[in-house]
C-alpha cells in the first residue's frame, strides 16, 4: 500500500507570483502528493514545478483547487457550479 501526503490550505486569493513560489516551497519542503486549496481566486494557479494544478472558481469569484504531484493520475474531476467543491478519483478512491 502506498503511502501519501496529503494537505489542505486556505490561501485567501493567491495572485501573487510571491505566493505562487511561496506554496512551490512548502509544496517540496513538506514532500505534499496531494494538497487541497481554498479561497481560490483565479481559475489559474500558475506553474507549478512538478505538480499539476486543477481548480474551480465559482462564480462568486472564490474557489477550491487540487495540486498533485505529476506522478499521480486523477480521474473524474467534478466541480461544484458554486465554486466551493471539488472532486476527484485516484485509484478507486
Amino acid at each position: 500500500m502506498d503511502v501519501l501526503k496529503i494537505a489542505t490550505l486556505n490561501i485567501n486569493g493567491f495572485a501573487s507570483r510571491t505566493k505562487v513560489e511561496m506554496l512551490e516551497i512548502f509544496l517540496r519542503r513538506q514532500e505534499i502528493d496531494i494538497l487541497f486549496l481554498q479561497e481560490v481566486a483565479h481559475s489559474t494557479i500558475g506553474t507549478l514545478r512538478s505538480y499539476k494544478a486543477y481548480s474551480n472558481v465559482g462564480t462568486a469569484g472564490r474557489g477550491t483547487a487540487m495540486v498533485t504531484r505529476n506522478e499521480i493520475t486523477i480521474t473524474n474531476i467534478t466541480r461544484l457550479p458554486s465554486g466551493r467543491g471539488i472532486a476527484a478519483e485516484y485509484r478507486g478512491m
